[in-house]
């Protein structure tokens, strides 16, 4: 018995959020007097870092029969957000950017998104188990 609804379609949102953040702009910077947006796809190795992301998030979603690579998979996902977070604020900082709130906010809600499905994950893994205690 496999209860994995709300978590799959979490960690759906959160791929699709990802995968929409790497090509939106997060920042803006004053190329003369002309505004210019920064996508992290503009950065090589940070636009990859971010489809990554994405790609682990929705793999995440076909491992519902394997509980335990599942959450190592999403918390592998949830790190490279954090690191993806980092990064973005270092770039923002040194290219004295001024961050847009668009970009961000789906890089703040995927990982939101990402949490709350490994919470589901885990308070399921606890249904299994006190089932298989009743019996």
């Amino acid at each position: 018995m496999v209860i994995q609804r709300w978590q799959s379609l979490f960690l759906f949102l959160a791929s699709v959020m990802m995968g929409i953040y790497t090509f939106v702009p997060f920042a803006q910077t004053e190329v003369g007097e002309a505004v210019a947006g920064f996508c992290p796809i503009d950065a090589p190795v940070y636009g990859i870092l971010n489809l990554v992301t994405a790609l682990l998030l929705l793999l995440s979603v076909f491992m519902f029969k394997n509980f335990r690579r599942q959450k190592q998979v999403i918390l592998v996902s949830v790190v490279m957000m954090i690191a993806s977070a980092v990064c973005a604020g270092v770039m923002v900082s040194n290219m004295a950017m001024t961050i847009e709130l668009g970009g961000m906010t789906l890089l703040v809600c995927s990982l939101l998104m990402t949490l709350m499905a490994y919470r589901r994950i885990v308070s399921d893994e606890r249904l299994l188990k006190s089932y298989d205690r009743l019996r």
